[in-house]
């Protein structure tokens, strides 16, 4: 009789213990966030939230640099005398060699991003962020860089030429177009980092409080 009333009592306590277990694991799956349950790794084109739907215009703006960079940097070597005469900088090829060395940055940084996205490394992800805040460093500072120039050149307006006018209106238009450049690029940015911080940073955050 004692014997069959603690077995009744153990297994009453194993119950018990099965029923908490159960209602804990449902509590912690419970606290998954919805993201991290719906979301496939790999299967970015469905989607399911809005941190997928910001990948279709990543690969955008990585394609977009490396389109825009390569045809640029394309334009720059073939034209690059005329442009330096533009700038007055034939000696030197000081604005030709600036602005291909950000337009190659800006090339190989959409390459590098292409990359990163489609393997989902997220080392390599906070790589592009910084060398990308470089690249739109390097930009700002070429863009501001012409403009300046240009604006020296329009001091002497009135003792210049007909086409030395001219060839400061257009340098000074194309520093304009490099600082709307430069713009847009700092969007692209922030577009991409905040892919970066929902995709990675967020998750490892909400997963780690989970864990505590």
């Amino acid at each position: 009789m004692v014997k069959s009333t603690t077995e009744d009592y153990v297994k009453s306590s194993e119950r018990a213990r099965s029923s908490r277990s159960a209602r804990t694991g449902s509590s912690t799956r419970l606290q998954v966030p919805l993201h991290f349950v719906v979301h496939k790794p790999g299967c970015h084109f469905e989607s399911c939230c809005g941190i997928c739907n910001l990948f279709p215009g990543v690969l955008l703006i990585a394609f977009c640099q490396v389109l825009v960079g390569s045809i640029l940097l394309t334009l720059i070597l073939t034209h690059g005398r005329a442009y330096d005469e533009m700038h007055k900088t034939p000696t030197t090829q000081f604005i030709s060699a600036a602005t291909g060395i950000v337009l190659s940055g800006i090339t190989g940084a959409g390459m590098l991003l292409i990359i990163v996205a489609l393997t989902e490394n997220c080392r390599a992800m906070l790589v592009y962020l910084l060398v990308a805040a470089i690249v739109w460093m390097g930009l700002v500072t070429l863009a501001v860089t012409k403009i300046g120039r240009a604006c020296i050149r329009f001091k002497d307006a009135p003792k210049i030429k007909d086409e030395d006018h001219r060839s400061a209106n257009l340098a000074c238009v194309t520093g304009l177009f490099t600082f709307l450049g430069s713009v847009f690029y700092f969007f692209s940015l922030v577009v991409v980092f905040s892919f970066y911080h929902f995709r990675y940073v967020r998750r490892a955050i909400l997963l780690h409080e989970n864990e505590c």
